[in-house]
Parts: structure tokens; sequence; C-alpha cells
């Protein structure tokens, strides 16, 4: 399984960032459908947090 890491910024303070693992995202199955439809998903995400800027997205195996 894999899922989407995204690195977001704060909008006011560029030099704020975090790494976020958003949970309403399904896991993937493989890393090619996490890199297919990750764009897609970091867009969403995006959109519900208009205060933060995705910087730059990844697929991971999920932390323990």
């Amino acid at each position: 399984m894999f899922e989407l890491v995204l690195v977001v910024c704060l909008l006011s303070d560029p030099d704020r960032c975090s790494i976020e693992r958003p949970a309403f995202i399904e896991r993937f199955p493989n890393v090619a459908s996490c890199t297919r439809n990750g764009y897609v998903n970091a867009v969403q995400w995006q959109m519900t947090h208009p205060s933060w800027s995705v910087r730059r997205w990844r697929c991971a195996q999920p932390e323990t």
C-alpha cells in the first residue's frame, strides 16, 4: 500500500512548511496508482486548505 505525502507551506509565511498525509484519501494499492492519482488528490487538498500551498507531493509507504 502507498499513501500520498504532501509538503505544504503557509501562504502568509512561505518558510513555514509541514508534511501532511491526508487521512481522507484512501491508500493506493501500488505506486503506479498513487502516481496517476496523486496530483488530483493534491489539488483537492489545496482547494480545501486555501491558506496553504502544496509545494510538492510524493507517494510513500505508510508510516507505522
